[in-house]
């Protein structure tokens, strides 16, 4: 998933987007509005936008009235430090999701982004099995026929993707949308990178593959995919 944090103050956008990163978000930053502006127009691949209202060159305001003139309807999470009634009803009325007042806890922020990405394309809900494969999203673990497999955060966020879209093949410019942010340094072999690595991994073959690749197409998991609630996950421990 990928975030724009729009906010001036440069070491609160960092310290948010590096905690962000932790949990495996591909995270933009925006020091003012209208950079913010050019950032949607130019990605168009954002699930959630981070807006401070007080910003340089456009208002936060400003920046949320045109966004959703414009047809942009991706979650808006308003993080600022203006409070009051008419502030936060103003921003409601603009098109916000949510608002939340500064000084936060990173924890609910968290907890709210996450709520604003329930109300979109489905998150994994428990452990998922594909063939020998689990994939447990909220332990960050994997495992193969039962033996613990190592992913690093960005094989974890392909796999993840890949099942969240179980059944289609999703092309590769998706994947690079969601999965990259614009700090990384991608050319054109990343994502095979990335795939072969996954690949080789959970064990993957030819003969009967979990990840199918069709040129032009992209990459998709369209063998048959069953999920473990997390419900019955916590019964077992």
């Amino acid at each position: 998933m990928r975030i724009l944090v729009v906010e001036d103050e440069q070491d609160l956008a960092e310290g948010i987007a590096a905690g962000l990163r932790r949990e495996l978000f591909a995270v933009d930053i925006a020091f003012d509005g209208q950079s913010a502006i050019g950032k949607v127009h130019v990605e168009q691949g954002y699930d959630v936008i981070i807006l401070d209202l007080c910003l340089p060159m456009l208002s936060g305001m400003t920046v949320l009235e045109r966004l959703r003139g414009e047809g942009v309807r991706t979650p808006v999470l308003v993080l600022t430090a203006v409070e009051g009634v008419d502030a936060r009803l103003k921003a409601f009325d603009s098109g916000a999701d949510d608002y939340l007042a500064k000084p936060f806890a990173f924890e609910e922020l968290l907890a709210r982004i996450r709520a604003l990405l329930r109300r979109g394309p489905p998150s994994l809900p428990g452990v998922v099995c594909v063939e020998a494969l689990q994939l447990d999203v909220s332990s960050h673990s994997c495992t193969v026929a039962g033996v613990t497999i190592s992913l690093t955060s960005k094989e974890e966020q392909l796999l993840e993707y890949l099942l969240c879209n179980a059944g289609r093949m999703v092309p590769q410019e998706e994947l690079e949308q969601h999965m990259w942010d614009d700090r990384s340094a991608l050319w054109a072999q990343t994502l095979k990178v990335h795939i072969h690595r996954l690949r080789a991994k959970i064990g993957d073959n030819a003969t009967r593959p979990i990840i199918t690749t069709i040129r032009g197409k992209g990459y998709g998991i369209l063998t048959a995919v069953s999920v473990i609630p997390r419900v019955s996950v916590d019964q077992k421990t």
